[in-house]
């Protein structure tokens, strides 16, 4: 098989991909979209709860809001209506509640500033990169590592602990895990951005072959 022929064989795979992923991106399943929407929703008011010292009030927007992101997935699966737009919206979701309310309790005193930049800025950097992949080839792209889903879940706990320190200071037990859950989410988020570059190698040297 010749140099072009090669080229063209995998120009045919790439479009037979590409259309492929189109399909699925046709509708966009509006029952777990919109519990996802609750993240992007509650987001302002978990804020200005705690603005306003109302912690008890953050701690339960917030526990709501992570729910929200157990509860969209389940859905998808259960209505067999998961689609690329669905996990786009959800990661989206995730990366915006989850950068903002880390910077916000860091400005409060609870969570260590720079434990809580590295996350953030990884959550950040993650959807920015997501959106020039995107971008750059004309359809959503989603990859989500394990390591990814780790980083997501640690990041939760750190935000529930620390607003429930805030709002319970009497249960030590807050206090304890919000402790730990800030030492290892930075951690797991090395592990989610070496992740992310194996991944990149595994697509190109396929790609290559």
């Amino acid at each position: 098989m010749t140099f072009n022929e090669t080229q063209q064989k995998r120009l045919e795979q790439l479009s037979r991909a590409v259309t492929m992923i189109k399909r699925t991106q046709e509708q966009l399943p509006i029952l777990p979209a919109l519990v996802s929407w609750i993240r992007i929703v509650l987001l302002p008011f978990c804020v200005w709860a705690g603005w306003s010292s109302n912690y008890s009030a953050m701690f339960w927007l917030c526990l709501v809001a992570a729910s929200s992101d157990y509860i969209d997935g389940w859905l998808a699966r259960r209505l067999k209506k998961s689609s690329t737009p669905g996990k786009t919206l959800d990661i989206l979701a995730d990366k915006l509640f989850l950068s903002v309310m880390l910077i916000f309790l860091a400005r409060l005193g609870v969570v260590n500033m720079l434990l809580a930049m590295i996350p953030a800025w990884y959550h950040i950097t993650v959807v920015l990169g997501l959106l020039v992949v995107s971008w750059s080839i004309k359809i959503p792209v989603v990859a989500i590592t394990t390591s990814e889903r780790l980083t997501i879940i640690l990041s939760y706990v750190l935000v529930l602990t620390a607003a429930g320190t805030l709002a319970y200071p009497d249960k030590s037990i807050f206090y304890k895990i919000t402790g730990v859950a800030q030492i290892l989410t930075p951690i797991s988020t090395l592990f989610g951005v070496v992740s992310y570059f194996r991944f990149s190698r595994r697509l190109i040297q396929r790609y290559l072959q």
